[in-house]
């Protein structure tokens, strides 16, 4: 596979170490666009070959074997129509390849089809919870709030020492855990026609249902507030997406504000956006 001389396989030494497993699988395949670049940490592009597209990712950490295997047992389940196949993975674990997933990312389609499609992707996701796939690493709320300490900025500590010291946090470690897709949110849909499908599922784990749910929701709740999605939008594609999903118990709200925190804090450390971070943290409390 052909690069040119700046790609960042090349340039970034991190990932430039494991060119030769980026050789050893796409040796008949051609570059295709950069889908996403995180400098010394990973990178996601399109490989062309002659039975269509694929999905090239490559890791500085060794993580496209255990990415291949958790998928591998969501292919094995209920879950296996929704979500995309590993197709094969090089000798040091550091590179693989993926099942393109065609369609339009559901953040890219306007507020009508959206709130018609959400009722499809709360069964969707359901399904996913149900499917029986023994995924094979955990990731309870002790890691969900270890994660939101360790990225808290001083605007959200306060937020973090709150729901810490919540005495309903508590009952969230009591939730049974399900195959989980663990960063489940707008751009992880892929909407073609009239089916659903998920995709990134690099953080899969077993973890309560209520994570992915309450993710999905906070986001919805962000991309109104930083004006990706119309206000007037928002309640129907939330509720749309909580009725197809089913029944949902009153921890829900709790995953949520743990997402919106955790967001709250990405908008400024990340994204620099004072602004978005305002917003976010006034939604904290809902």
């Amino acid at each position: 596979m052909q690069l040119s001389h700046d790609h960042p396989l090349l340039t970034d030494e991190a990932l430039a170490e494991w060119n030769g497993g980026v050789t050893a699988l796409c040796a008949a395949l051609t570059a295709g666009p950069v889908l996403r670049h995180v400098a010394g940490r990973r990178l996601t592009m399109r490989v062309d070959g002659p039975d269509g597209p694929l999905l090239l990712k490559v890791f500085a950490r060794p993580r496209a074997r255990g990415n291949a295997r958790r998928l591998d047992a969501l292919a094995r389940s209920a879950a296996a129509p929704f979500v995309p196949r590993a197709i094969a993975t090089d000798d040091s674990g550091h590179v693989g390849l993926i099942e393109w997933t065609p369609g339009t990312p559901l953040d890219s389609l306007d507020a009508d089809a959206v709130i018609d499609v959400a009722p499809a992707i709360g069964r969707v996701v359901r399904i996913l919870h149900e499917s029986g796939a023994e995924l094979d690493r955990d990731w309870t709320v002790g890691d969900e709030l270890h994660q939101l300490r360790r990225r808290a900025v001083p605007a959200t500590v306060p937020l973090v020492d709150a729901v810490e010291s919540a005495p309903d946090i508590l009952a969230l470690g009591l939730e049974p855990l399900v195959s989980a897709h663990r960063d489940l949110h707008p751009r992880q849909v892929v909407v073609d026609g009239g089916r659903i499908r998920l995709i990134d599922l690099d953080d899969a784990a077993q973890a309560p249902a209520g994570l992915d749910v309450g993710n999905f929701v906070a986001h919805v709740r962000r991309d109104a507030a930083i004006g990706r999605m119309p206000h007037e939008a928002v309640e129907g594609v939330i509720e749309g997406f909580l009725d197809g999903y089913g029944h949902c118990d009153e921890s829900v709200s709790h995953w949520e504000r743990l997402a919106l925190i955790r967001l709250a804090g990405l908008a400024e450390s990340r994204h620099e956006r004072a602004d978005w971070a305002r917003e976010l943290r006034s939604l904290c409390s809902v």
